[in-house]
Formats: structure tokens, C-alpha cells, sequence
């Protein structure tokens, strides 16, 4: 259980970062939108506190990101045929499915 806490938290640093990169904000800046203290931030991207999920909705609110913008989550397409297709997609080897996702590229460039 740990490594996961472990995993989570360092996604949720990494994801903080790239996001503050991404907005062009510095440490200081994001902290001081977020309303937090002093070296926070520079805390939580180098994995040195715990962070609560109050702490969190602030720096989602500065960073102006939504739960599935910040934990990068595309929703399911509602087409069963297209979930179909993923699912099976998924099953193939690394190599196999490279060859079909690069032989369906060809199709829909030639069928448009």
C-alpha cells in the first residue's frame, strides 16, 4: 500500500509541476495564488510533505485545471464498436498493434 501512497504522490508532484511549467508560474507565484506558505510548493514537487486535498483544490485553483484536466482523464468513448476496437487493440503484442494502429491510420487518411 505504500508504493502506491508513493506513486500517487509522485504523480500529484509531477502533475503540479508540469502544469505550473505549462502556465509559465514560478514556485512562488503558484503559492502565493494558492494561498500557501513559504517553499510549499518546492515541497510538494520534491516529494518533502504530505499533501491534503484541501491543499490540493487550491493549487487545482490556481493552476485553473479540473479534476480530469489534472489527473489527465479522457472519458470512454460512448461507441461500443470503438470500445471494441481499443479492447482489442489492447490485447495484441507492442509490435502488432503498432502494425494495425499504423494500417488504420493509412485507411482513414485515404477514406477522407
Amino acid at each position: 500500500m505504500t508504493n502506491n501512497k508513493s506513486n500517487l504522490q509522485d504523480y500529484i508532484s509531477k502533475r503540479i509541476r508540469l502544469l505550473r511549467l505549462e502556465r509559465g508560474y514560478t514556485q512562488e507565484q503558484l503559492e502565493e495564488m494558492a494561498d500557501l506558505g513559504t517553499n510549499y510548493i518546492y515541497k510538494l514537487e520534491n516529494l518533502s510533505t504530505n499533501l491534503k486535498i484541501q491543499t490540493l483544490e487550491k493549487v487545482m485553483e490556481a493552476l485553473k485545471v479540473d479534476l480530469d484536466t489534472f489527473f489527465d482523464i479522457q472519458l470512454k468513448e460512448e461507441d461500443s464498436k470503438i470500445s471494441l476496437l481499443v479492447d482489442e487493440l489492447k490485447t495484441l503484442p507492442t509490435d502488432q498493434r503498432s502494425r494495425v494502429l499504423d494500417a488504420l491510420i493509412l485507411i482513414l487518411k485515404e477514406i477522407r
